[in-house]
């Protein structure tokens, strides 16, 4: 049996964006996982009656089993920590992927209850490299040494003038923040699949505006493809624990290629990722140290903001 959930169905997000980000991962994969093996859904109950079958059934998929008898959900009312362990310990559990933010140690804090359980193969990173990956400025130290990185500086209190201000006037940053340079540049992602070998998925191109990201073009070709795969790699091999589906955003400015953050999860771009064989297949042939060997098409998905 597989555990999958996505934390904001799973604790019931109030915000809307942040649900609809969710909620398409979480179909990507519910659907794909259902056609390798039974699968337990930490679902809030708020939710829970959302998911019918033609919610997790890819509708142009012939290969796609047309039944729900083998998804389980378990209806999580206000304790997601405990309910995780509850199922953990009472259900027979194989695999386990956990979808969630980095944000005040959500992801590695779930991934730790994950670890006391040798009998369940975690899908994901370790907890360990979430506490590095999830820090922009541990993951700044320590990449900054192996590939072209912008310049960050420790998280601490600043204040911001204008060069010819006057009248004491300032801006305050606080510890929880840090200062980084700007690259100016095409603002593009690389998904991997991290185990015994590192395999590149996809090449993608970032839409971001004032809302935050609001789309991709999934594996698009680029004159510097290869470099940035190359970067994207020397990047991950810095930190040790890296594992299953990690994403790595880059910016690239005329010919260089600047690696910006490690993402040490599931990311949005698998949306528009197509392998075969599938995402969930390779996550758990790639658990169980086997070579993996794909093909892959991507196409172009919008997030309605």
């Amino acid at each position: 049996m597989i555990l999958f959930f996505e934390y904001a169905l799973a604790v019931g997000f109030k915000d809307r964006c942040i649900l609809k980000e969710g909620k398409m991962m979480f179909n990507t994969l519910i659907s794909q996982f259902l056609n390798v093996d039974d699968v337990l859904c930490l679902i809030n109950k708020e939710f829970s009656q959302l998911f019918t079958e033609t919610d997790i059934m890819h509708k142009n998929n012939d290969k796609t089993k047309k039944n729900k008898n083998n998804l389980n959900i378990l209806e999580i009312n206000n304790n997601l920590e405990k309910q995780l362990e509850n199922a953990l310990n009472n259900e027979n559990i194989d695999y386990a992927l956990i979808i969630a933010p980095e944000e005040e140690g959500i992801l590695k804090n779930l991934t730790k209850i994950l670890e006391r359980y040798n009998n369940v193969k975690n899908l994901g990173s370790s907890s360990k490299a979430i506490e590095i990956a999830g820090n922009k400025y541990l993951t700044y130290k320590k990449i900054k040494n192996y590939v072209k990185t912008p310049k960050t500086f420790p998280p601490r209190r600043y204040v911001i003038k204008k060069i010819d201000g006057c009248g004491g006037k300032y801006e305050l940053v606080n510890e929880g923040s840090i200062i980084q340079e700007y690259i100016e540049g095409e603002t593009l992602s690389v998904s991997l699949i991290v185990g015994k070998n590192i395999y590149p998925i996809s090449l993608n191109r970032q839409y971001i505006n004032e809302k935050g990201f609001v789309g991709a073009d999934v594996n698009i070709e680029h004159e510097l493809k290869e470099e940035i795969f190359s970067e994207s790699i020397k990047a991950v091999n810095c930190i040790d624990g890296l594992n299953g589906y990690v994403g790595v955003d880059i910016i690239v400015n005329e010919d260089e290629v600047y690696v910006v953050e490690i993402n040490p999860r599931i990311t949005t771009s698998i949306c528009g990722i197509d392998t075969d064989p599938s995402l969930a297949e390779l996550l758990i042939k790639n658990a169980n140290g086997e070579e993996l060997n794909f093909k892959v098409r991507g196409r172009c998905f919008k997030v309605e903001k």
